[in-house]
């Protein structure tokens, strides 16, 4: 028979351990970035790309796509990511390129929640933000849209919902450190 005292003591602690882990890695995240960047970088023929500091990485091919993949280490059973296709725009304008991403995610049931203008070493380009339901789980997308040479490079940041104001800001800084070359 466990003591009532010891038992909401227990408790109380169950309770604490997943606060405190956040509480943890919010500050992880803050000190990220604080830092400099002094972390590796990915280099292909076309881009290169900054890679935060405990972030794994690793390349598939998806649907005919290769990507590339960054991830953090995983939180609440979820690694928040950012990913990178190179994507031949078959003559589109910037705008109708991105227009037809809108449309294509729509139909998906995303939900825009902002855009604007992103500039990374001296290319600009664009960025919208999404909500999504997977799987039970909303989680929040920054999609940054970079175009050059008939190619469009799309670089997707995803987390969780109740992760997007930690992670959102790493998205950003590392994708500031995007080259096209």
């Amino acid at each position: 028979m466990i003591k009532t005292s010891s038992f909401f003591k227990y408790r109380g602690l169950l309770t604490i351990v997943p606060v405190l882990m956040a509480i943890s890695l919010n500050f992880q995240n803050k000190a990220f970035l604080r830092e400099g960047f002094t972390q590796s970088v990915y280099d292909t023929t076309n881009f290169s790309i900054t890679i935060p500091r405990g972030w794994s990485h690793h390349t598939e091919i998806s649907s005919g796509f290769k990507i590339f993949f960054l991830n953090a280490p995983p939180s609440d059973s979820f690694s928040s990511n950012l990913n990178i296709l190179t994507e031949d725009m078959h003559g589109l304008t910037k705008a109708q390129y991105i227009q037809t991403s809108k449309e294509q995610m729509k139909k998906q049931n995303f939900i825009f929640d902002g855009e604007g203008d992103f500039q990374a070493n001296g290319i600009k380009g664009s960025y919208f933000s999404t909500t999504f339901d997977y799987q039970g789980r909303k989680l929040s997308l920054k999609t940054f849209n970079f175009i050059k040479g008939g190619l469009a490079y799309v670089i997707t940041g995803t987390c969780l919902g109740s992760q997007a104001d930690v992670y959102r800001p790493i998205f950003d800084k590392t994708v500031a450190s995007f080259k096209v070359k």
